[in-house]
């Protein structure tokens, strides 16, 4: 019994020891910098975003919230789903805190496993020729 104990505790400890996830090529910080995209920075790496956009995909909470950082907004659905909002430019979510805007956004769902299943955006991207 105490060996259990003393492998689970390493185990845990090694965990929380590791680095944050991250994307190369995606610049993380300037990206959580930009609280709810009301400095307009993040509406400067929507192409940067939707190209790494799909090596989201499979990554627990817990990667997204070190790539991305804290959601803007969560909205919980049924099934044990979740969904994760980053917006991507400012919009009136920016001057009203507990709203949603009709600003641009992605939207990460979560699976009932908590990982991710499906990168959605509020409005189709343009296309660049």
């Amino acid at each position: 019994m105490k060996s259990y104990t003393f492998y689970t505790l390493f185990l845990i400890m090694l965990m929380g020891c590791a680095d944050p996830a991250s994307i190369p090529g995606f610049d993380s910080a300037t990206w959580q910098q930009d609280k709810k995209g009301c400095q307009g920075k993040r509406s400067n790496m929507v192409r940067n975003f939707d190209e790494i956009r799909r090596d989201l995909y499979g990554l627990p909470e817990e990667d997204v919230k070190d790539i991305l950082g804290k959601p803007d907004a969560e909205q919980l659905m049924r099934r044990g789903q979740r969904v994760f909002i980053y917006y991507l430019e400012p919009g009136s979510h920016c001057n009203e805190r507990n709203k949603l805007s009709e600003a641009n956004r992605a939207e990460v769902r979560f699976n009932a496993l908590h990982k991710v299943s499906e990168i959605t955006y509020l409005r189709p991207l343009p296309v660049s020729n």
